[in-house]
């Protein structure tokens, strides 16, 4: 009826992760006027309002479509494309954005690069592998 007892390679990475955890909290903690644990804490708090609210419906939504839309051989490799564009996106968000740029303009090695070309470079390896990923198994699929 339930789930089976968790392995000891659950508790191996649970001590592990939940340590890595302490760490950052008491760093956060110790360094407390410069790190600002309360915004923290608000921001944490909105950024999973938003994941739950917001970016895991539409997540559901878009994996709905695409298993309606795509053949099933073709799943995959679009889903791969669509999670590291996702990826790509939420790492390069910061750059692309310019945070940091404000606090320091006249610091040139803040944000020293073209990060929309580079998002946009990244984005086109990422669907041209994609494509050529899909393109094998269609391929492969078409001779059954």
């Amino acid at each position: 009826m339930g789930h089976p007892p968790a392995g000891a390679g659950f508790w191996v990475g649970a001590l592990i992760g939940g340590g890595i955890m302490a760490f950052g909290v008491m760093g956060l903690l110790e360094a407390a006027p410069a790190t600002r644990p309360a915004e923290v804490g608000l921001a944490l708090l909105g950024l999973d309002l938003l994941h739950d609210a917001v970016i895991a419906p539409l997540v559901c939504v878009a994996g709905i479509v695409l298993a309606r839309l795509l053949p099933p051989a073709l799943r995959p490799p679009v889903r791969a494309g669509l999670f590291a564009s996702a990826l790509v996106i939420l790492v390069g968000w910061a750059p692309l954005r310019g945070y940091g740029r404000d606090q320091v303009p006249d610091n040139l090695t803040v944000d020293p690069l073209d990060y929309g070309t580079a998002v946009i470079t990244v984005l086109g390896v990422v669907w041209v592998a994609t494509a050529i990923w899909a393109g094998i198994v269609w391929w492969r699929s078409r001779g059954r």
